[in-house]
C-alpha cells in the first residue's frame, strides 16, 4: 500500500438525521424548498457536480432509452469552483439541511485547493469526490489525501469500480462511499457505440446484489439507483445502507407516494 506513517488519511463522521439525500446531477447546484417539497425528508443536499475549471455541455451528450431506463451522456456541464461559490454560497448557508458539494476529482492539485475554498462556507456539511472511471489505486489515494481536511471525505463509485479498489478503500477509510448509477454503453442514433450513467428501475436489483453479496467494507455507505417505491428504499437499508439516494423519481414523483407518512 501507499500510505506512509506521515500520510494517514483518517476517518471524519458524518451522520445523516434523515435516510435520504438526493444523486448527484438530480437537482441542480442549491436547494429550493419551494419546487422541492420532499426536502424535509432528506438528510442533506447532494450539489451537481462541480469541476475545478467551467464545463459545458458533451458535444455528443444523450438521452438513451433503453427497456426499463435510459442512459445519459452530458459532459457534467458547471460553472466551476469559483463561480459555483459566488452562486451558490449564500444559497447554501441558508439551506433548510446540510449541502454536500460533488467534486470533480481531475488532478490532486486542483482537488485539494476546491476542498480548502469550501471549509470555511457555512453550512457545508462534507465533499464527494466524483472518481473518474479508470481510477487506480495509487490515484485514489492521491485524490482521496488531497481532499482531506475540515470536512468528512466520501467517495463516489460505481459497482464496477468497488473490486478494483476495494483494499485502497479499506486503507484509505473515508467517511463514506457513495454507490452511484453503474456505467454502460449503448449506440446512439447513428449507431456509434456512446458510454454515459446507467439510470431508471431496471438497474435496483444490480445495485441490491452489489450491497448484499458484493460489498464487504466496514464503511458507510450511501447507495442510489433505481429507487422509484418505499419497499425499494427499505430494502437497501436493511441491507445495510446508511442513507439511499434518490435521482430521477424526484423529478415527477408524488411527495406522499414516496415519502408515507411515517417516514420524517
Amino acid at each position: 500500500m501507499w500510505l506512509s506513517e506521515e500520510d494517514i488519511v483518517y476517518k471524519r463522521a458524518l451522520n445523516f438525521e434523515k435516510p435520504f439525500i438526493n444523486a448527484p446531477g438530480s437537482l441542480g447546484f442549491c436547494p429550493d424548498p419551494h419546487s422541492m417539497p420532499f426536502l424535509s425528508h432528506f438528510g442533506a443536499f447532494l450539489t451537481n457536480p462541480i469541476s475545478w475549471r467551467p464545463r459545458h455541455p458533451a458535444r455528443d451528450r444523450a438521452f438513451l432509452p433503453f427497456p426499463g431506463g435510459y442512459l445519459l451522456h452530458t459532459g457534467l456541464p458547471n460553472p466551476g469552483i469559483n463561480r459555483a461559490i459566488r452562486q451558490f454560497s449564500r444559497c447554501w448557508a441558508n439551506a433548510p439541511l446540510p449541502i454536500i458539494v460533488h467534486l470533480l476529482a481531475e488532478a490532486p492539485e486542483t482537488l485539494a485547493e476546491m476542498v480548502r475554498k469550501l471549509e470555511n462556507l457555512e453550512n457545508v456539511m462534507a465533499v464527494e469526490l466524483g472518481i473518474p472511471p479508470n481510477c487506480d489505486p495509487a490515484q485514489l489515494e492521491a485524490f482521496t489525501s488531497a481532499a482531506t481536511g475540515e470536512l468528512p471525505v466520501i467517495l463516489a463509485l460505481s459497482p464496477e469500480q468497488v473490486p478494483t479498489l476495494h483494499q485502497t478503500i479499506q486503507d484509505l477509510q473515508p467517511s463514506a462511499i457513495h454507490l452511484c448509477q453503474p456505467r454502460g454503453t449503448l449506440p446512439d442514433v447513428q449507431g456509434v457505440p456512446l458510454t454515459g450513467r446507467l439510470y431508471g428501475p431496471a438497474i435496483f436489483p444490480t445495485m441490491l446484489h452489489m450491497l448484499e453479496k458484493e460489498y464487504s467494507l466496514d464503511i458507510p455507505l450511501i447507495i442510489n439507483g433505481g429507487v422509484f417505491h418505499k419497499w425499494q428504499a427499505d430494502a437497501l437499508i436493511k441491507a445495510g445502507a446508511r442513507a439511499v439516494a434518490l435521482g430521477t423519481v424526484l423529478w415527477g414523483a408524488q411527495v406522499e407516494t414516496l415519502f408515507p407518512e411515517n417516514v420524517s
